[in-house]
């Protein structure tokens, strides 16, 4: 038994095409919500869906209450804004019918404005299927990660993701990420450097657009290695001013 986890939030966007591209293969669709204003809950509800709500504190402790409430015995954890392939629904039934592995990656292809990014961001491996009595989530801030006890193995076929239709969309995503990193870090006892300030976010840049060769995947390819190097840039600076407003309350 396969359970389709997701979690969302104001996601109407794609979710309709998201619960879709599932059809056939999940025996549960299992969402939790923190708390959607928009058509979402509607649109879950169309396609069968086990709704729950919970709040928002992080990402590790809210998909780790969505593991809980699921029943498979296998988990095909998505985005609210990605879109199983054909080609990749097909290796997720293979793989669970052969049970070779306890967890499985995938590769997600990346729409950027309109465009397939073949580059910058790919490949990108992402551990998202795996046996419910083996995974769970590890990490704080944006860091979560699944981990799998057992062997891992790597399935064919995109995860088609659809994560930056504007810019504005991007900068939203960049706002919300470099918060919630900052908090993390401040957190786990990192503190700023003036050094990593200077020097990482072109670092960053460089990585995507000449070591990635997002060169290759056009204008957008060099729009989003600008925008890598200015969320790096704005995550130290948000932790710097953590710091700056920790220090002024405690003198």
């Amino acid at each position: 038994m396969i359970s389709v986890a997701l979690l969302t939030f104001n996601s109407e966007r794609k979710l309709n095409e998201v619960l879709k591209s599932v059809e056939g293969l999940a025996d549960e669709i299992v969402v939790v919500d923190s708390g959607s204003t928009d058509s979402t809950l509607s649109i879950c509800k169309a396609f069968g869906a086990k709704v729950f709500y919970r709040k928002f504190d992080n990402f590790v402790s809210q998909k780790n209450f969505l593991l809980s409430r699921c029943s498979g015995d296998w988990i095909l954890f998505l985005d609210d804004d990605e879109v199983v392939s054909p080609e990749l629904k097909d290796s997720i039934v293979n793989a669970v019918s052969n049970a070779s592995y306890d967890g499985y990656f995938v590769n997600v292809l990346t729409n950027y404005l309109g465009r397939w990014i073949r580059h910058a961001w790919y490949p990108d491996w992402h551990l998202r299927l795996a046996r419910k009595d083996k995974c769970r989530w590890v990490g704080s801030g944006v860091h979560e990660s699944l981990k799998v006890d057992g062997k891992i193995g790597y399935l064919k076929g995109d995860l088609l993701h659809y994560s930056y239709p504007s810019l504005s969309w991007h900068l939203k995503k960049i706002d919300l990420y470099t918060t919630l990193y900052a908090k993390g870090a401040f957190e786990r006892g990192k503190r700023f450097s003036l050094l990593k300030l200077l020097t990482s976010p072109p670092a960053a840049f460089l990585r995507r657009f000449l070591l990635k060769r997002g060169f290759l995947d056009g204008f957008e390819g060099f729009v989003l290695s600008v925008m890598a190097g200015y969320y790096t840039f704005l995550k130290y600076l948000k932790l710097w001013e953590i710091e700056k407003s920790e220090s002024s309350r405690n003198p």
